[in-house]
């Protein structure tokens, strides 16, 4: 699949941007809403983690069968810390919650594995 990594970049800062900071709590909500403070330093802390887009594989379980898949997906942010967000053009083109992870099965040289939380980019990094 074609992927436009310039067009990427610029619609995740956009996405980035445009994010509001949730005003309500779910009535069906468990405990406190969390500050706007926290969802302002995330914010931040993903607009320094930004990177240019890049490709790599990543180790994922196939929701249907719970086997192993190695995707191809497009790196868009790093938070130096391991944790990554990743475009996955295979799913309507929606992001993936990654972790740097050493390869148990060392031949198949493959870092990146999932966490398992998919959505919009800056939903993805919060959820680190």
């Amino acid at each position: 699949m074609t992927v436009n990594l310039a067009q990427l970049a610029s619609q995740v800062k956009e996405d980035l941007d445009a994010y509001e900071v949730p005003q309500t709590h779910p009535s069906t909500a468990l405990g406190s809403p969390l500050p706007a403070s926290w969802y302002e330093a995330g914010l931040a802390a993903m607009r320094t983690s930004l990177v240019e887009p890049y490709w790599t594989k990543l180790r994922d379980l196939d929701p249907d069968s719970r086997k192993l898949v190695i995707l191809d997906v497009v790196v868009v942010a790093d938070d130096g810390d391991g944790s990554l967000v990743a475009f996955d053009p295979m799913d309507q083109g929606g992001f993936v919650l990654a972790l740097r992870e050493p390869d148990p099965e060392a031949g198949r040289g493959i870092n990146t594995v999932s966490c398992g939380v998919r959505g919009d980019a800056v939903g993805c990094f919060l959820s680190r």
